[in-house]
C-alpha cells in the first residue's frame, strides 16, 4: 500500500509543478536521447560497412599505391597502372578475378539537369566482385572494354540525382564532362556503405575513363578476388611476386604498393567504431549526471516548499521511512519519465538520420534498457539527500513553517 501511495503522491507532485518538472528532467531527456541516438547511429554505420565488405566475400584483397623508402626517406606515392592489372590477369597458375578502379568526380548532365557524381572506370568483373547486380540492361562487353566505348552503367540513385527516373535513362545518352555516353545498364540498389554510396556511381570501361574522361593512366586501386582454392596468404604472396617483378623491385627492397585483406579492415573498423561510439556515448552520459544534480536541487526546493505537508503527514502517523520513500520515489519517477522521453526523442533522431543515409536499422535494446535504468539510478542517488532531509524534519517545527 505504501508503494502505491508513494507513486500516487509522486505523480501528483510532478503534475502540480509540470513545467518545473519538465525543465528539471531536461538534462536527463537530452542525455538519454544523445546516448540512444549515438549508440544506434554507430551500430547502423558499422552494420552498413560490414554489409558492404561482406558483399565482396571473404576472398577479396585490395592493392593500393605505396611509397618507396631509401635511407630513411620516403618517396611520393608510386602509382598503380593498367600494366599492373594486365600483369595480374596474365597469371595462369591462380584462378582469380581482377578489377581496376579508376575514380574521380565529374559533372554529369541529362537534358537540363546536372549533378557532380563519382565516376568509376573498371571492367565487367568489378560487378561480380562487389556483388552488384545489373538486372536492367547489360554489363560491358569485351568490345566495350577493348575499344574504350562511350557507354555507362549507372547506380540506382543516379536517375534521381539527374531529376528523372531509371526507365527514362536506360539506353539514353547522358553527358559526362564534355562527351555523351549511352546508358547500357542500371545497377540494383546496394545502399550506403557508410563512407560512400555505390548507388550514386557511374561505371564506364576503364580504357574509356583513362583516355576520354580523366586523361591519365594511373588507377586508384586493384581489387582481387580469389576463387577459393588458394588461401589469402598464398594469393597475397602471388600478388607481391608479380607486382615486384612488374615494378622492377630488387630483393631486399620494400614494396612500393600495399595489399589489404578486407577481413582485417573489417575487424579494425569494428574496433574503431566501438571505441568511438563508447567514448561519445560516455560523454553524452555526463548529461545524465548533470541532470541528477538538477533533480537534487529541485527536490531540495520541493522539500522546503512542502515542509508543512511533511509536518502534517508526520503528525498523522507517517514514519521517517514513509517520508524517505515518498521523496525517493518522486525523484526516481521524475528521472524515469525523463529517460523515457529521451528514448522516444533519441529514437526519432536516429530513425531520421538512418532513413536519410539509407543505413540498416540497428536499435540496440541494451542501450534503451541501460539508459532508462541509469536514469532511475541517477534519481535514486541524487534523491537520497533531499529525501533524508525531508524525513528528519521535526513535525512540530514543520507545522509552524510559513
Amino acid at each position: 500500500m505504501l508503494a502505491e501511495e508513494s507513486l500516487t503522491s509522486a505523480f501528483d507532485a510532478i503534475k502540480a509543478n509540470l513545467l518545473r518538472s519538465i525543465l528539471t528532467a531536461l538534462a536527463i531527456i537530452i542525455g538519454t536521447a544523445a546516448v540512444i541516438a549515438l549508440v544506434s547511429i554507430g551500430g547502423s554505420a558499422q552494420k552498413a560497412i560490414e554489409n558492404s565488405i561482406s558483399d565482396m566475400g571473404s576472398q577479396v584483397l585490395s592493392v593500393v599505391p605505396g611509397q618507396k623508402e631509401k635511407n630513411g626517406v620516403k618517396s611520393a606515392f608510386i602509382p598503380l597502372k593498367l600494366g599492373d592489372v594486365r600483369a595480374l590477369e596474365n597469371e595462369k597458375n591462380i584462378s582469380w578475378k581482377i578489377a581496376p578502379e579508376m575514380r574521380g568526380n565529374k559533372q554529369v548532365k541529362y537534358i537540363s539537369e546536372n549533378a557532380n557524381l563519382p565516376i568509376v572506370g573498371t571492367t565487367s568483373d568489378y560487378f561480380s566482385i562487389y556483388g552488384i547486380e545489373v538486372n536492367q540492361g547489360n554489363v560491358f562487353t569485351e568490345n566495350d572494354l577493348i575499344n574504350g566505348k562511350k557507354v555507362a552503367i549507372i547506380g540506382s540513385d543516379v536517375a534521381k540525382e539527374l531529376g528523372t527516373n531509371k526507365k527514362d535513362l536506360l539506353f539514353k545518352n547522358i553527358v559526362i564532362g564534355d562527351s555523351s555516353y549511352r546508358v547500357i545498364g542500371i545497377a540494383e540498389p546496394k545502399g550506403s556503405g557508410g563512407w560512400d554510396n555505390p548507388d550514386e556511381r557511374i561505371f564506364v570501361p576503364v580504357i574509356t575513363a583513362s583516355e576520354r574522361i580523366f586523361g591519365r593512366i594511373w588507377i586508384n586501386m586493384i581489387v582481387v578476388k580469389s576463387a577459393g582454392e588458394f588461401s589469402l596468404p598464398q594469393v597475397m604472396i602471388a600478388i607481391e611476386r608479380i607486382l615486384r617483378r612488374t615494378h622492377d623491385i630488387s630483393p631486399g627492397e620494400d614494396n612500393d604498393f600495399r595489399v589489404y585483406d578486407w577481413s582485417e579492415v573489417k575487424q579494425l573498423q569494428k574496433e574503431t567504431t566501438n571505441i568511438l561510439t563508447t567514448m561519445i556515448a560516455g560523454i553524452a552520459s555526463i548529461s545524465l549526471l548533470v541532470g541528477g544534480i538538477g533533480v537534487m536541487n529541485i527536490m531540495l526546493v520541493s522539500v522546503t516548499e512542502r515542509t508543512r505537508e511533511i509536518g502534517l503527514r508526520k503528525a498523522l502517523g507517517a514514519t521517517q521511512q514513509d517520508i524517505l520513500i515518498q521523496f525517493i520515489v518522486e525523484a526516481i519517477l521524475l528521472c524515469i519519465i525523463g529517460g523515457l522521453i529521451g528514448v522516444v526523442l533519441g529514437s526519432a533522431i536516429y530513425f531520421s538520420i538512418a532513413s536519410y543515409q539509407e543505413w540498416p536499422i540497428v536499435m540496440p535494446l541494451s542501450a534503451i534498457i541501460g539508459s532508462v535504468t541509469f536514469s532511475a539510478l541517477v534519481g535514486l542517488f541524487f534523491g537520497i539527500w533531499p529525501a533524508r532531509r525531508a524525513a528528519k524534519l521535526d513535525p512540530a517545527v514543520a507545522l509552524l513553517y510559513e
